[in-house]
């Protein structure tokens, strides 16, 4: 079996801009590997994790805890982001405060 790096995007349906859209994986312990969405719409950001037909918000506590991560180990977000935007799926747009 092969194994997947932590963090893959699928460039094919991947798009950066004002209005971002990036699909990938997530590998969380080679046992857990999840579908991810992080979309940017109107400059906010939001991260969710796919399992099946569920989706953890990557932001949400209560979503986060329901598939049994801690969210004070909800780094998640910044390591998917922070993948994100060195990988060439950056945000081009307005700065935000």
């Amino acid at each position: 079996m092969t194994k997947v790096n932590k963090i893959v995007i699928d460039s094919s349906v991947s798009y950066d801009g004002y209005d971002r859209y990036v699909e990938g994986y997530y590998n969380v312990d080679d046992n857990n590997v999840y579908k991810f969405e992080l979309e940017t719409d109107d400059g906010f950001t939001s991260i969710n994790l796919i399992d099946g037909d569920a989706f953890i918000n990557l932001e949400d506590e209560d979503s986060l805890l329901e598939f049994g991560i801690e969210y004070n180990d909800a780094e998640l977000y910044d390591e998917i982001l922070s993948f994100v935007n060195n990988n060439g799926f950056g945000f081009i747009g307005e700065e935000f405060e």
